[in-house]
């Protein structure tokens, strides 16, 4: 069970911290329609992707024949992990350009919030639903370190109650990126909108160097951890 802790751990952290839900999560917040409910919806979109994935990845691995082999996990993992590395540097490397710096200083190429930001300001419900149920889909590292931690689950350590509790609560910690402003909102109603303000710029200027350093620090975790299990 111990090389399946990584993977959980990885799939809990990435999930915690995506940018782009959180992004997504403070631009609805931040609109002039309905935003706590929107915000609520966003949620329950996101949510129900990952339920829904976690209960076709588990039932077409039993179907397949139970548990992976060691090696084969293992495996995915280093596969899992140089892929994540490969991104991570690409955007970190992209970040630290010699010119890079004189390039951004420039007003026309200051980091701008995306386009997508400024759509999400006037989501109804049922469009704010759609859009957290595509997020985790168009987002690269959350998706292959949630998948990979699934297929850690198909393990015969786990019974059927354990597996359950373990998937509940890896999709409780991947769902903080948007109950987090979520909450912030609920409970400081009079200061949210300048803290979640505060936070949009933040990640609007640092967003490439956020992904990128979560992406190289998980995929090291996998790496790693595949590789000791492949030796």
């Amino acid at each position: 069970m111990s090389e399946v802790i990584p993977q959980l751990l990885s799939a809990a952290l990435v999930g915690a911290v995506s940018p782009i839900a959180t992004m997504a999560t403070i631009a609805v917040l931040s609109g002039q329609r309905s935003p706590l409910t929107n915000g609520t919806c966003l949620l329950v979109g996101w949510t129900i992707v990952l339920v829904g994935l976690a209960s076709a990845m588990l039932a077409l691995l039993d179907k397949a024949g139970g548990a992976l082999s060691e090696s084969t996990k293992a495996a995915l993992n280093v596969i899992v992990g140089i892929l994540l590395l490969s991104f991570g540097m690409r955007s970190l490397v992209g970040a630290r350009h010699p010119l890079a710096h004189v390039v951004e200083e420039r007003p026309e190429h200051r980091q701008k919030p995306p386009k997508w930001m400024a759509a999400l300001d006037t989501l109804s419900p049922l469009k704010a639903l759609g859009v957290g149920a595509v997020l985790l889909l168009v987002s690269p590292a959350d998706l292959a370190v949630y998948l990979s931690a699934m297929q850690g689950l198909s393990s015969t350590e786990f019974s059927g109650g354990q597996r359950i509790l373990v998937v509940a609560l890896l999709i409780v910690a991947v769902d903080l990126c948007i109950v987090v402003p979520l909450a912030i909102y609920v409970a400081m109603p009079h200061r949210a909108k300048q803290l979640l303000t505060g936070l949009r710029t933040w990640l609007t200027d640092n967003q490439r160097q956020v992904t990128a350093w979560v992406l190289i620090v998980f995929g090291v975790l996998l790496l790693v951890s595949g590789a000791v299990n492949l030796a």
